[in-house]
């Protein structure tokens, strides 16, 4: 086994039962647990960022996004939409307050807004998600409903994790013509199949044995959702690739050993989770 297996694996078997545990416990330590990971996201956007000679707000970025899953958690959608509007409100104020007219304060101001946005806000409705009730529960079982919000969060996250492994097996298996070749040489046209069969296979097979009392979308319905997510998860990584390509770094940090960082761990998974959320919302 090579040494940055091991590593994969050891920051893995850490990292998967915290998981899984936070999203069990619910509310607010769920919620905190979604602000740190997003907190930490947005410092390696800004570290990449500040690479590239642009000015962001790294603090106060961090912060917000931080705090961008406790507005929702206390104000629904409506709260998530009345923070994300003060934000873009006081980021270029504080930015023309702090930032010399040189380094270009707005400039500054709508690279901090995007990446409190994009992870911060992405993340955060992963909150209705978990705690929405979307699909209820049967019966008034407390623990039943928690169960049954925490499977429901882990779905969108299960599809990403399958389909990024049938991506990487079937590249390496079937692939030959690049996916998208000047963003993600490695990327491949089989793997990207791959991903999509095994993302849609995950949301039939998933919701029958872990949702199966919940779970109100129909066949059809259901292998929707599972293109949609799967499909948004891997534009989500090719995202995430094109932004490393265009700051010139490998990883966006180096985080967790054998994995990259923060960012690299949450590329499609910020695209894959709102994606669930919007499609159980509006089907």
């Amino acid at each position: 086994m090579s040494s940055n297996l091991r590593k994969r694996l050891a920051v893995a078997g850490v990292g998967v039962p915290l998981c899984a545990l936070l999203t069990y416990a619910g509310g607010v330590v769920f919620v905190a647990g979604l602000g740190a990971a997003a907190a930490l996201g947005y410092r390696e956007f800004a570290a990449m960022m500040r690479g590239t000679g642009t000015r962001v707000l790294v603090l106060p970025g961090a912060v917000a996004a931080f705090l961008f899953p406790f507005a929702v958690l206390a104000g629904g959608l409506e709260g998530g939409g009345s923070y994300a509007a003060g934000l873009m409100l006081a980021f270029p104020a504080l930015a023309l307050a702090t930032v010399e007219l040189s380094e270009r304060p707005i400039r500054a101001a709508a690279c901090t807004t995007f990446g409190v946005f994009y992870v911060g806000g992405l993340l955060a409705l992963g909150v209705p998600l978990r705690e929405g009730g979307l699909l209820s529960a049967s019966g008034d079982d407390a623990g039943a409903g928690r169960m049954a919000g925490t499977l429901l969060f882990f779905l969108p996250v299960v599809i990403t994790w399958l389909a990024d492994t049938a991506a990487y097996l079937g590249g390496r298996a079937f692939g030959k013509r690049p996916l998208a070749p000047r963003v993600s040489p490695n990327k491949t046209v089989a793997g990207a199949v791959c991903a999509l069969l095994a993302g849609i296979a995950a949301a039939v097979v998933y919701p029958r044995f872990l949702l199966p009392d919940i779970w109100v979308l129909n066949l059809v319905s259901t292998l929707a959702f599972g293109l949609v997510v799967t499909g948004l998860a891997i534009i989500g990584d090719l995202a995430e690739s094109a932004l490393k390509r265009e700051c010139g770094v490998k990883d966006s940090s180096g985080l967790l050993p054998g994995h990259g960082g923060m960012l690299d761990r949450l590329d499609s998974i910020l695209w894959a989770v709102p994606a669930a959320f919007l499609f159980l919302l509006f089907a």
